[in-house]
């Protein structure tokens, strides 16, 4: 084994400040978002008095992820951390003209504050995790990428209570202003982190279809990774389809509907407990045995909901906690480890979009399919689906080596 294997695969000091100044920015900005996320629906449905106008909150936030691929290209031409400083600074400034909200006639800003939102995470998001690749080894990848899951679930289950208090107590206005220096934060941790310097990339001649369309291209001629992203889209689709669903179960298990809080902690519970353990299991037994614990997971859970009962379902809720982070951080892993710095903002989007992109009508078609179905039956099916995807993984002659053993393999003279 090369002498440096060891430094290659744990990382220097400057490596491990890199990544705990990453942490601390990203813990910061998501607990804003989570707050303000929630916060600006609440703020419209008290100003107008309107479920389907304050609806239209989370609208603004998705429309810009259509455009996905175009946020991609942009992280790969730019400068990455100065892009993700300009971007932060600009919220700030941005979520200040939330102040000027006071009734009802100035909702329109508000909506137009939550679309630069939209903006900014299909840009910020391709370009972090192109970051985030540039500037780590793969071993402390492996772990942040867990930590980073297990703070974004963390987020949501604190974040959105801490914001809907601040917003009774003291109004949008504070909440806006917090959201703000939250931005300010991680505008300052990044641009507190130290990056190698890299050598110029040469720009040929390209058009905007083609870039648009790299990210795809990569995933379609990187087999272990197309093949890890099928089967997480189609777990995502189901998973989807399946939301309506639980409004139905907690009246079968004789709960007010308020009892989903309960049930959304227990999943996020298990999500976070299974963000923290993910680098240990991946460095243990791979890529795609961690995908596919994650499969079995999903399908063990889904089937435990379906039988109606509180405690399996609650059972089953902590399982399903291990299953869609342990899919999409082997994808997220795999994206980093197999595509080239030039490329990874455009896979990144492309993976997101596959991954997230179809929520929004895979919930509306689920939404129809409960009143045609019975809960059980659209978890049942979900089970199935899973455990189908799980096969398709496991099939003879597709398994992969533990990402471990491959960096030292690559490392060795």
């Amino acid at each position: 084994m090369a002498s440096g294997t060891v430094e290659a695969a744990r990382g220097t000091t400057a490596d491990r400040r890199n990544a705990r100044i990453y942490l601390i920015g990203l813990a910061t900005s998501m607990l804003g978002d989570s707050a303000m996320g929630l916060v600006a629906g609440i703020w419209v449905k008290t100003l107008t008095g309107s479920s389907s106008v304050a609806g239209l909150v989370s609208a603004c936030v998705y429309l810009p992820s259509l455009f996905g691929p175009a946020g991609g290209v942009i992280a790969d031409r730019a400068h990455r951390q100065r892009l993700l400083i300009r971007l932060n600074l600009a919220s700030a400034l941005i979520l200040l003209a939330l102040l000027a909200v006071r009734s009802a006639a100035e909702v329109w800003i508000i909506f137009v504050v939550m679309t630069w939102y939209g903006i900014v995470l299909m840009v910020s998001g391709p370009a972090e995790n192109a970051l985030f690749a540039e500037m780590l080894p793969l071993e402390i990848r492996q772990r942040v990428n867990g930590w980073q899951l297990g703070l974004q679930e963390t987020g949501r289950l604190v974040a959105p209570l801490a914001g809907a208090g601040l917003f009774a107590l003291a109004g949008g206005g504070v909440v806006a202003v917090a959201d703000a220096a939250t931005f300010a934060v991680a505008a300052f941790m990044t641009a507190r982190l130290r990056l190698r310097p890299r050598a110029p990339e040469p720009h040929a001649e390209s058009r905007w279809r083609a870039d648009l369309l790299a990210g795809f291209a990569h995933v379609r001629q990187t087999p272990l990774l197309r093949r890890v992203l099928l089967a997480g889209a189609i777990v995502m689709a189901v998973s989807a389809t399946a939301v309506a669903a639980q409004y139905s179960l907690v009246d079968a298990m004789g709960e007010p509907p308020a009892f989903l809080g309960v049930i959304s902690a227990c999943l996020g519970g298990g999500s976070i407990v299974a963000s923290l353990v993910s680098s240990r299991v991946l460095r243990r037994v791979g890529e795609q045995w961690l995908a596919t614990f994650g499969l079995i997971n999903f399908a063990a859970g889904s089937a435990l909901r379906a039988t109606g009962m509180l405690v399996p379902a609650l059972v089953g809720m902590v399982v399903l906690g291990f299953a869609l982070p342990w899919v999409f951080l082997t994808v997220l892993n795999l994206a980093q480890r197999l595509t080239p710095l030039s490329l990874q903002g455009r896979v990144s989007a492309a993976v997101v979009l596959a991954m997230f992109g179809p929520q929004a009508p895979l919930q509306a078609a689920g939404s129809l399919a409960i009143r045609f179905l019975s809960f059980g039956q659209l978890y049942a099916g979900g089970a199935v689906v899973a455990l189908l995807c799980a096969a398709y993984l496991l099939r003879p002659g597709t398994r992969s080596r533990p990402p471990e053993r491959i960096s030292r393999e690559l490392e060795s003279p």
